[in-house]
C-alpha cells in the first residue's frame, strides 16, 4: 500500500475521516469510548489548533479518496495547560526530564484498526517530530494498551506512571529526548 501523508485540514471530508479514524481506534478495547472522537473534535475546533507549535497530519491512501487510515497531531508543552500542569504535578522531580518545560507534546494519534501494526503509527510520529526544535517530546498512554510497545521502539522511554481523573487506568507518561537537539 502506498501512503500519503497530509496536513490535517480544518474542516471538510478529510477532516471528518480523521474524526472517524479516530472515533474507531479508541472504540475498541481496552479504550471503549466511542464518544471519545466528538471530544477530540470539538478540542481541536476549539482550543488544540492554536495552540504554539500545533502540527496535525493524515495518512492516506491514495486508492481510497477520502478515507483517513491515520491521524496525529502535538503541540509545545507548556506550563498553563491541563496535561503538563497535571503530569508535572503528579511525577516527583526525579522522574521530570530536564526538557520537560519546553518539550513537544504528541497529543493524540489513532490509526484504523483494520490498518493497525503495518507501520502507520510509525509514519505519522516521524512526520510529526520530524525537524522539531524543541530538545524531545512527551506523551501519555494507558497502560493496558500496546501502544506503549509502539513508542518504546521509536526510541521513548517510561518517565513513570500516573492516574489522570477519573480514569480507571493508570498511564505511563513516556519521553524521548532529541539527541541531536541537546
Amino acid at each position: 500500500m502506498t501512503l500519503e501523508v497530509s496536513v490535517l485540514p480544518d474542516e471538510g471530508l478529510l477532516f471528518n475521516s480523521a474524526i472517524h479514524c479516530y472515533t474507531e481506534a479508541f472504540s475498541l478495547p481496552p479504550y471503549r469510548d466511542p464518544k471519545r472522537g466528538e471530544e477530540v473534535h470539538a478540542r481541536l475546533q476549539s482550543t488544540h489548533k492554536y495552540i504554539d507549535g500545533f502540527q496535525a497530519f493524515i495518512a492516506t491512501d491514495p486508492a481510497a479518496t477520502y478515507e483517513v487510515i491515520g491521524m496525529c497531531y502535538g503541540y509545545k508543552s507548556k506550563r498553563g495547560q491541563w496535561w503538563h500542569d497535571t503530569v508535572k504535578q503528579k511525577l516527583t522531580e526525579s522522574l521530570l526530564p530536564i526538557w520537560f518545560d519546553s518539550a513537544y507534546e504528541l497529543v493524540e494519534i489513532a490509526v484504523q484498526p483494520k490498518e493497525q501494526g503495518r507501520g502507520i503509527g510509525t509514519l505519522l510520529i516521524n512526520y510529526l517530530l520530524d525537524k522539531r526544535t524543541e530538545p524531545g517530546c512527551v506523551l501519555s498512554t494507558r497502560t493496558d494498551s500496546q501502544a506503549h510497545e509502539l513508542y518504546e521502539r521509536l526510541g521513548f522511554s517510561t518517565l513513570g506512571q500516573i492516574e489522570f481523573n477519573n480514569r480507571t487506568v493508570p498511564y505511563y507518561i513516556m519521553g524521548k529526548t532529541f539527541r541531536h537537539k541537546i
